[in-house]
Order: structure tokens, then C-alpha cells, then sequence
């Protein structure tokens, strides 16, 4: 079955706070947009917070928070980290 999550499955673009907005900082990348989200949801569910909650919260669908929480239990917050590519060149 397939589950429409994030913003976009409900048409909704991604703006920053007002706060970020006049900032002087880079706009976070989507790989590191999407690890804040896993870190926040780790502070939330040690926080105790329910998924539904969580995944409003961060934006995104409640069974990606399931599973977040699922990795979270078993091999605690470090494996919710981006892990760098390991893409292989090959040269002829």
C-alpha cells in the first residue's frame, strides 16, 4: 500500500521560520533537513511524546516515525544519523 508523507503529500511547501528567515546562516540541504527531523523526534520520544504527535511535529507521516522509533529502540539514537555514501567509482 502506498503512504503519501512529508509536507508535499499535502501541498505544502516548506518555508522557514520567520526567525531563520533573515538569518545569515545556509538553508539547511535536504539530507540534513532530514536528519533534523530524526534528531528532533529523538528528543521528542524520549521526551515520551505518542508517534502521531511526533510526526505532526516534525512533518512527516506516523509510520515513518514508527519505524524511526523502531530503529531507535534497538540501536539507540546514533543509528538514526546520516551515515556518509559509500558510492564506488569505477575507472576503466
Amino acid at each position: 500500500m502506498w503512504w503519501l508523507c512529508g509536507w508535499e503529500a499535502v501541498g505544502v511547501a516548506y518555508q522557514p521560520s520567520p526567525s531563520v528567515a533573515g538569518s545569515s546562516l545556509p538553508p539547511l540541504s535536504r539530507p540534513q533537513l532530514a536528519e533534523a527531523r530524526r534528531v528532533r523526534a529523538v528528543e521528542l520520544f524520549e521526551g515520551g511524546v505518542l508517534n502521531a504527535e511526533i510526526a505532526r511535529a516534525v512533518g512527516v507521516c506516523a509510520e515513518s516515525v514508527r519505524r524511526w522509533r523502531r530503529v531507535w529502540e534497538q540501536d539507540g539514537a546514533s543509528a538514526l544519523r546520516r551515515r556518509v555514501s559509500t558510492a564506488i567509482s569505477f575507472s576503466p
